[in-house]
């Protein structure tokens, strides 16, 4: 990440920094990532148009900034609440309302992410396919510790994400829900009791 960014060294060059990432976030968002000019994005963060290159090379550094950013958020956000779990089931069950609860906190994160695919589609692999080792990882541990059945790690991994990513935009984007237990249950009763 550091390579996409040169990081700022004091108070004032992070609150610029940030001001800069809120307003392409804001920009990427309504009007996509090839709507939005650099100067776009500089005159919404309002800072001279030289100054984002104190920070970033181009508009595509900082993209692929924010990709990376939202991936470690919704990690720490996730890690932070189910850091008390005591079970794999019970990490799944937190984990899926935590994701649910930052998208609904943070919908354009959906957009961005997504439209990495068009904009070049090996930024849209690396997003998921990292997400999918690290998630991995934890997998295999829990079929370690006898929390989950033998299944493929990788697999399970995409299925997972699969359900997460598409019940958030389900009861997010779709229907804008509020509130996530009722759903949440469900899908760990459906993946507790099998399909099949």
């Amino acid at each position: 990440m550091n390579t996409l960014v040169n990081q700022p060294k004091t108070k004032r060059g992070q609150a610029t920094l940030d001001r800069i990432c809120a307003a392409a976030e804001q920009l990427f968002f309504k009007k996509g990532y090839h709507g939005t000019s650099i100067n776009d994005i500089t005159y919404k963060a309002k800072v001279a148009p030289g100054t984002f290159y104190i920070y970033f090379t181009d508009k595509l550094s900082l993209y692929k900034y924010l990709l990376i950013s939202y991936s470690h958020q919704i990690r720490m956000n996730i890690a932070k609440d189910v850091k008390d779990c005591k079970n794999r089931k019970e990490i799944e069950r937190l984990g899926l309302k935590s994701f649910l609860v930052f998208i609904k906190e943070n919908r354009h994160v959906y957009n961005i992410i997504w439209e990495s695919l068009y904009i070049d589609k090996k930024l849209f692999i690396e997003y998921y396919t990292d997400f999918a080792s690290n998630y991995v990882k934890h997998i295999t541990e829990a079929q370690e510790k006898g929390e989950m059945k033998n299944h493929d790690p990788e697999v399970v991994a995409y299925i997972l994400m699969g359900i997460s990513n598409f019940v958030g935009l389900n009861w997010i984007m779709f229907k804008e829900s509020q509130e996530f237990d009722d759903v949440v249950d469900k899908v760990i009763k459906a993946l507790d009791e099998g399909l099949f």
